[in-house]
């Protein structure tokens, strides 16, 4: 008999979510997890750490407007980067405590060390001092997360070439700053270091930033990017960088023009961490990029083996890796649980914000269906005016022959915080005449919701009519 009902690899967001879940079915669980700490990129170097560069750029940008209330304002204020970096320390810390206790009053297992699988079953664990402890449960969710991707021929050195879970390697704000990649990532960085103060270039080899994304949103996001004095190079990629002792280094883009910089963040995307995991001896063959492929129940090819997260390769949100590992130790556990991505909503921390969920507008009309969008600018809300925050619309995706909520793209302040409303309007079937009959606080950005809705029941009113 194993001394265990499940072993969770990896402990981020991701397997401290599926390790709670677990528990609280009565599970005896074991986190295995390759550092000591655990809170994985989430926690340590990604969501949580760049919303604290975040909030300094927002409040610098916000020191800007305070002449319109009669506030004094300091001329070129600055941040100091160390400082933002002591208190981004000090707010992961904190989180790492909340972790640690959260796991000991569950009492969940934590091990350190390398996991990889012996057999379905068995999972082989490489200690930090080298020696080796095999471990056996009938169950076993993988939640390795993943690790930024460097460009080909061009490895993260820690100096002046940096992933995005780098930025504690800079002890300065660089003053001149190229980021590879014009996705989230890379946009959201492009913000953040212009307001504290750097010459930002932004290089991508698509045709637009956000690919992928709705292409209003995608639009107003480069347009605001140009504003903010932030450029943006199309169809282009980083070819090499030159670096002399004493000088800048000189960053050649292909077949452009060369750009002397101080740092190059490089945001291009995420591999799942899936080497070294023995995955052949589990009987699992990952996909092209090393992910692990499962079905609507996070459920792999092996039935006593489930994955969440990161690994997945499919959404790399922290938000969608803890619903995706409470629905895979629900599963593991003997429920029968299925993932739902349809109301699953983005957050992406660019300035504007920028939230979305959903189907986009180029999607739905791919698919040939019948829509009505409804649409509402921040100018045209009371309290967008009171905040002069005036950038930035509602958009608003129905079903011409349901009237239901089937996508939502806002762009704008609050963003990531509102669109909670839609998203729980498309899981709950909410149709065209349910949300503009809402009653919402006055002034409110949330009213866009309500004149983003008539503004589309007007339209399905004029076909009617016509």
């Amino acid at each position: 008999m194993s001394d265990y009902d499940l072993i969770v690899i990896g402990g981020g967001e991701a397997g401290i979510s599926a390790a709670l879940r677990a528990t609280r079915l009565g599970a005896r669980v074991l986190i295995v997890n390759r550092e000591a700490e655990l809170g994985g990129g989430c926690v340590r170097t990604g969501t949580l750490p760049s919303k604290i560069l975040g909030n300094a750029a927002h409040f610098l940008e916000n020191l800007k407007k305070g002449k319109r209330y009669g506030v004094p304002v300091v001329e070129n204020a600055r941040a100091d980067y160390k400082t933002i970096l002591d208190s981004r320390h000090k707010t992961t810390m904190c989180e790492l405590g909340v972790l640690t206790t959260l796991l000991r009053k569950n009492a969940i297992a934590t091990l350190t060390g390398m996991g990889s699988f012996k057999s379905p079953r068995e999972i082989e664990v490489r200690l930090p001092d080298g020696t080796m402890r095999l471990l056996e449960a009938p169950k076993t969710i993988i939640a390795t997360g993943s690790r930024p991707m460097a460009l080909p021929g061009l490895p993260f050195d820690g100096q002046v070439v940096l992933s995005a879970d780098e930025l504690t390697a800079m002890d300065v704000v660089p003053a001149r700053l190229i980021i590879v990649g014009a996705g989230v990532i890379g946009c959201e960085l492009a913000f953040i270091f212009r307001s504290l103060g750097s010459e930002v270039v932004i290089v991508e080899k698509a045709e637009r930033a956000l690919l992928g994304l709705d292409h209003d949103v995608a639009a107003l996001i480069t347009r605001e990017l140009k504003k903010r004095g932030i450029r943006l190079v199309l169809k282009t990629g980083l070819e090499r960088v030159e670096r002399t002792t004493g000088a800048p280094a000189r960053a050649v883009l292909e077949g452009v023009e060369t750009i002397e910089c101080d740092r190059i963040i490089v945001g291009i995307g995420r591999l799942p961490n899936t080497d070294g995991l023995g995955l052949a001896a589990a009987g699992i063959t990952p996909g092209p990029r090393g992910e692990i492929q499962v079905d609507d129940r996070m459920q792999t090819p092996v039935a006593a083996i489930y994955a969440a997260g990161d690994v997945l390769a499919r959404f790399m949100l922290s938000s969608m890796a803890v619903v995706e590992a409470r629905v895979a130790a629900e599963n593991a556990m003997g429920l029968d649980v299925k993932m739902d991505y349809s109301c699953a909503p983005w957050g992406i921390y660019t300035d504007p914000e920028v939230g979305s969920v959903g189907v986009t507008e180029e999607w739905a009309r791919a698919g040939g269906g019948d829509l009505v969008i409804g649409e509402c600018g921040y100018n045209d809300l009371v309290r967008s005016c009171l905040d002069a925050h005036v950038t930035g619309f509602f958009k608003l995706i129905f079903d011409g022959a349901t009237h239901k909520l089937i996508g939502a793209h806002v762009a704008g302040p609050d963003a990531t915080e509102i669109i909670h409303f839609a998203a729980l309007a498309i899981k709950m079937g909410a149709r065209v005449e349910d949300i503009r009959d809402m009653v919402y606080n006055h002034p409110t950005v949330s009213e866009g919701f309500g004149k983003a809705a008539a503004d589309a029941l007007n339209k399905l009113e004029q076909r009617t009519s016509s």
